[in-house]
């Protein structure tokens, strides 16, 4: 079980990302793909929260991704980022839904996280 799944196309982007969640003590699972991401949730590494960046280089997206993770795991919170928060616009977001603009603080991430997995872990 892992607490955080974190998944962008770009591997620095990621493990940057990674990173700093681990460093706050959150066991971290990392998937480059959407197909990695939803083969790890479906290999029983279930994760509590899930921060997916929108454009992932392939025809789905993170919108996608969560929502087909949800399929599965209806309980799983989401942080959305992405480099183009105009693809935020219109979106309602769920009370378990945070999005965040690249380029962002990590204090900003980290506190949705917590926010999010409060109580869950």
């Amino acid at each position: 079980m892992c607490d955080v799944l974190v998944v962008d196309d770009d591997d620095l982007v990621r493990m940057t990302l990674s990173s700093v969640l681990e460093m706050e003590g959150w066991d971290v699972r990392e998937a480059g793909s959407p197909q990695e991401a939803l083969r790890a949730g479906e290999m029983g590494a279930h994760c509590h929260l899930l921060v997916t960046d929108i454009d992932l280089g392939t025809e789905e997206n993170g919108f996608d991704l969560a929502a087909r993770l949800r399929r599965v795991h209806p309980e799983v919170p989401v942080v959305y980022v992405s480099g183009r928060p105009w693809l935020f616009d219109g979106r309602v977001m769920g009370a378990d839904e945070r999005s965040l603009a690249k380029p962002f603080r990590t204090e900003d991430l980290t506190r949705m996280v917590r926010e999010l997995l409060q109580g869950r872990c």
